[in-house]
């Protein structure tokens, strides 16, 4: 990847909260996994972590260096029911472009 192209499309997954949705683009992807995480009853550790890594300003150049080097990035939030994980994903071939993005009606 070059500097400023980012990486896309991705997928996201918030486990035991939604299923994963395909996004063309990193940003948008953070953006609509910020949008849902932040309307969780996350404990204040957890909010600010997350606010962090995916809304702050270079948070897209954090996570496409995180997906460079792991491949994959997963992260564990606690919710009452117990934990689970954010997971960003390059591109998935199981989810095409009719996945439903997070947050998104049924």
């Amino acid at each position: 990847m070059g500097p400023g192209r980012g990486i896309g499309p991705v997928t996201v997954e918030l486990t035991g909260v939604a299923p994963p949705a395909w996004f063309a683009e990193l940003a948008d992807a953070l953006a609509a996994a910020w949008g849902a995480m932040k309307l969780l009853p996350l404990d204040n550790a957890n909010y600010c972590a997350f606010e962090l890594m995916l809304a702050r300003p270079g948070a897209v150049a954090y996570m496409t260096e995180r997906l460079e080097c792991d491949g994959a990035v997963g992260l564990t939030f606690v919710l009452p029911d117990g934990p689970h994980r954010l997971w960003v994903r390059p591109d998935c071939a199981d989810c095409g472009s009719s996945a439903r993005a997070l947050g998104s009606a049924e």
